[in-house]
């Protein structure tokens, strides 16, 4: 009987073992799914992004996958680059290229709007964790340089960069499918999304710091700027971690900022 008892033992440590290692595997398996590895710009393919993010907090983790088209970044690229420019003033002139390039967009993202809003649907999200889920989405893509001249004319501190991209901007489709994005690159696409999703969201501008930034009405407390008597929350999205109303310490002071972009209710 005791030998009995310990061979059954042997094959009772025998299951435990490999059942921790399949759960290894799955839990490295899916990992590794959840990694996107895409690190060319505009080769012309369509591509599979598989991708996982944290929430800003770190207290969730989430997973997403989607294709993007070759054909359709570069249908987009073009209409970029056939974009009427006009504007009396810096500012009139970025809300006429942001709002084209957010009115030309929507229909082909709108598979990661859907995308992004299951998620929130699956996890029983709050509308504001829902953007946050969306902001730190893009907050996990690694910040590239994109700029109209050569990159080779730019310092770049050894961060990605795509370079002689006329108005140093890419159009949200073509962020989705490149994972080239700065600050209104990124502002952009967030503001798309936002907008599809009945936020009320803002892009803000400032000459003086050279950056854009997502701004949105929403509960929350800290840097504010007034729109219509209302207040817009800053919001950095060129890095992991940043939380809504939190300006970044090197461009701090709220009167450099102003509205280039707004979403009217």
């Amino acid at each position: 009987m005791k030998k009995f008892l310990r061979v059954v033992g042997y094959f009772v440590a025998i299951f435990f073992i490999l059942n921790i290692l399949i759960q290894t595997i799955k839990e490295t398996d899916t990992e590794e799914r959840c990694t996107d590895g895409f690190d060319v710009l505009n080769t012309g393919n369509d591509r599979l992004h598989t991708r996982g993010w944290n929430s800003i907090d770190q207290s969730r983790s989430f997973c997403g996958a989607y294709r993007s088209k070759g054909v359709t970044s570069d249908r987009l690229a073009k209409k970029r680059l056939t974009m009427n420019l006009r504007g009396d003033s810096y500012l009139e002139f970025w809300s006429h290229v942001y709002a084209n390039l957010v009115t030309d967009s929507k229909s082909d993202i709108g598979f990661l709007v859907d995308s992004l809003a299951a998620i929130g649907d699956r996890d029983k999200l709050s509308r504001l964790e829902l953007a946050e889920l969306i902001v730190s989405f893009v907050q996990d893509i690694p910040y590239s340089f994109v700029v109209p001249e050569d990159c080779k004319e730019i310092q770049t501190d050894g961060k990605p960069c795509a370079g002689n991209i006329p108005l140093g901007i890419l159009s949200p489709y073509e962020f989705i499918h490149s994972l080239y994005g700065d600050c209104d690159t990124r502002a952009v696409l967030i503001y798309t999304i936002l907008e599809e999703l009945d936020f009320d969201p803002m892009i803000v501008v400032s000459n003086e710091y050279a950056h854009a930034m997502l701004a949105l009405k929403a509960p929350a407390t800290g840097d504010y700027l007034l729109h219509q008597g209302e207040k817009y929350y800053f919001w950095e999205t060129t890095a992991k971690g940043w939380p809504l109303g939190m300006l970044p310490p090197n461009t701090g002071n709220v009167n450099y900022w102003k509205t280039v972009l707004a979403h009217e209710l």
